[in-house]
């Protein structure tokens, strides 16, 4: 019978027409998520204890408000990122509030604060008749002297009354600002207030504890670079094992940190050398910007952080301007520049047309290793390591379970990776690579083992020029 099915490398007895089908096509390559900050910071507004997807410097202070560390995210949205997974820390607090009275002077409605923090104790409740309606009554809320909401109910003792009315027209309103909660009828009448003050309101606690839980949180969203607004070692060394746990569980990622300049620069040099890690950035210095802002230690280390999420695989930071900086907080001389390097520093400085300038895209890997080679040193090339990993095993990852360990499933593999690293030397990110079966270990039951030899490229960040000159006598 003709068109029997034949496997690789099989003679066949008999004469006649075999066949044998294969996948010339390949997986579909995995879009792997770019140019996003996870940022934890304190706040005296907004959700807590949650995360919260911002895609904008104004969605920062529209749910965080502007107090507490939220420069974490604005810092990093600055940077050139384009989302960033915010949390915000603690636990605990208070939220402010107000109690309305009816006529007789009984606790009828509850004002509370939407989210837990001294925020709240700005606000100010106005309940007063409609200037329009006169069915109507109204009640306005204030922050300070400016109205944010107003909010118009029903006025008398007919239908369900005022109190009732008022919960409901507030409940209706989504307002991002205060809750209501009915506590008791009354005379189904509200007294007019002015100007009352919501009271009691209390930022959350926020300890070493507060960082490991929302760690936990960000745990399973991605992101690329992680920035926090502490400077206390003892958070970054918490921090530090936690980056080095999850990419061991294949969550590529990386962490900014950063101390103030008021540290003494030799301990800042032994923090950033006690680091080692190729998943570690540490910013040592600090810098100004054009709105007079100095920016050192975590707002500089969140600067750095959206740098490093934006910029494309392809991108050294070496060198890479820092937009509205005009000047350095924390300046370093040509040997402790050095010195910072060396220790695995980055630290900012002013280029030859006197502009803020990160110095040189490092982190701090500074003992190369038998596995671990000097290209561990860069940012960049890092983050197109990384990559490189990432695309495979997402890429892989669908055809698990799917293919049969054969010649022909393991050929589907192959296949699926080499375009992967194809398209990444088009891409500039690569000089050339290949994968291959690994011939040490033999394919066995439901495994198989595969090598990946590529060359990556580097920036070019040190140029030399020998000048040759001779002087000309005149003839």
């Amino acid at each position: 019978m003709a068109g029997i099915v034949f496997q690789t490398g099989e003679q066949k007895i008999r004469p006649g027409v075999y066949v044998r089908v294969t996948n010339i096509g390949q997986p579909q390559e995995a879009i792997i998520p770019q140019g996003i900050v996870a940022a934890l910071f304190r706040s005296s507004w907004g959700p807590l204890g949650q995360v919260t997807y911002l895609e904008s410097i104004d969605a920062v202070t529209t749910n965080f408000g502007n107090a507490g560390t939220i420069d974490v995210a604005i810092e990093a949205f600055k940077g050139g990122c384009s989302r960033v997974v915010a949390y915000r820390l603690g636990t605990g607090g208070a939220k402010a509030s107000l109690v309305l009275k009816d006529g007789t002077s009984i606790d009828v409605v509850k004002i509370e604060a939407k989210y837990e923090g001294v925020r709240g104790n700005n606000f100010r409740i106005t309940v007063r008749d409609s200037l329009t309606d006169t069915t109507k009554k109204e009640l306005l809320l204030y922050e300070g002297t400016t109205l944010l909401q107003s909010i118009s109910f029903a006025k008398g003792t007919d239908g369900v009354g005022e109190p009732q009315a008022l919960v409901e027209a507030i409940s209706s309103s989504n307002s991002s600002y205060i809750t209501a909660t009915k506590l008791a009828d009354g005379n189904k009448l509200l007294t007019n207030v002015t100007q009352q003050a919501l009271t009691g309101g209390q930022d959350p606690t926020v300890d070493g504890q507060s960082y490991s839980v929302a760690l936990s949180a960000i745990e399973a969203i991605d992101w690329n670079v992680l920035a926090i607004d502490s400077e206390d070692p003892t958070i970054h060394s918490t921090v530090q094992a936690y980056i080095d746990r999850v990419r061991n569980e294949g969550k590529r990622v990386l962490v900014v940190l950063g101390e103030p300049t008021n540290v003494p620069l030799a301990t800042r040099l032994a923090n950033a050398r006690a680091f080692n890690d190729p998943a570690v950035v540490y910013v040592a210095n600090g810098f100004k910007g054009n709105d007079g802002i100095i920016r050192e230690g975590y707002k500089a280390a969140a600067r750095v952080a959206g740098m490093v999420a934006s910029a494309d695989i392809t991108e050294s930071l070496t060198h890479a301007v820092v937009r509205g900086a005009t000047e350095i907080v924390g300046a370093l001389t040509n040997a402790e520049i050095e010195q910072a390097i060396q220790s695995g520093a980055l630290v900012f400085t002013l280029s030859a047309a006197k502009q803020v300038q990160i110095e040189y895209g490092i982190n701090t890997f500074v003992t190369v290793t038998a596995d671990m080679d000097a290209g561990w040193k860069k940012i960049r090339r890092v983050r197109t390591r990384d990559n490189l990993i990432d695309r495979i095993t997402a890429t892989w990852e669908p055809l698990v379970g799917k293919i049969n360990n054969s010649p022909d499933g393991r050929a589907t593999l192959i296949a699926a990776a080499q375009g992967v690293i194809n398209k990444m030397i088009t891409e500039g990110a690569l000089l050339d690579g290949t994968i291959y079966e690994d011939p040490n270990n033999p394919p066995s039951g439901d495994s198989a083992w595969f090598i990946v030899q590529v060359d990556d490229l580097d920036s070019a960040e040190k140029l030399y020029i020998t000048f040759g000159f001779r002087f000309a006598p005149e003839s």
